[in-house]
């Protein structure tokens, strides 16, 4: 049986990067609500957020990235592997793992999450610019699992690498759009993704599956 990880205390410069991280997501979900996405620029974000534009793009690679979510990174050569490799019998578990190691953290700020969820629910072009963020780190992640599979054919449950890897990111996408509602609601700032979320949910897929 995997053990569950419990998530590692941060450090003052985690702490700091992260209230940056948040000024910056804050500001330009707020100004795409207030002025609509089309007309949010990244200069105006840095001056709600009071950083440099410089500062922006150590954070996020583009504007859309800032209101909608980041499509996330993988580590890089065998460290993305090191992560799957920590639950080898678990391939959901790990792209869970993953999924956090990519974006360098386990936290959902509660209220930049409400205020996306109002963003999408009121603008098109803000729900197209979330489904293509989401579709972009989801095809990461399966590439990846794959990979991870073929070069480890003996934790493979299914006879294709590619649609167990699949499965394995769709229920773990399932499991974030169904906490999210949790998060949301869960008072203001940073809330913790962990990985007991993950145990829960996947118990009431197996309930639901009868």
């Amino acid at each position: 049986m995997n053990r569950i990880e419990e998530p590692r205390p941060e450090g003052l410069r985690a702490r700091k990067r992260r209230a940056t991280e948040n000024a910056i997501e804050t500001s330009a979900v707020t100004l795409a609500i207030e002025s609509g996405v089309e007309n949010v620029t990244v200069e105006a974000i840095c001056e709600m957020a009071d950083i440099s534009r410089s500062t922006f793009f150590n954070y996020f690679s583009s504007r859309d990235h800032a209101i909608v979510g980041r499509a996330i990174s993988l580590p890089e050569g065998g460290e993305a592997f090191s992560v799957l490799d920590s639950c080898p019998d678990d391939l959901p578990l790990g792209v869970f793992r993953l999924y956090f190691a990519a974006i360098g953290h386990s936290h959902v700020n509660s209220d930049v999450a409400r205020l996306r969820a109002r963003l999408v629910a009121e603008q098109p072009e803000a729900a197209h610019m979330t489904l293509v963020s989401l579709l972009e780190s989801s095809q990461h992640l399966a590439a990846t699992a794959t990979a991870w599979l073929t070069r480890h054919p003996e934790r493979a449950k299914l006879e294709s690498p590619v649609r167990e890897a699949t499965l394995a990111v769709t229920l773990v996408n399932g499991v974030i759009a169904t906490q999210m509602g949790e998060w949301m609601t869960a008072g203001s700032g940073d809330v913790t993704a962990d990985e007991e979320d993950l145990l829960r949910v996947m118990r009431e897929y197996r309930e639901l599956l009868g």
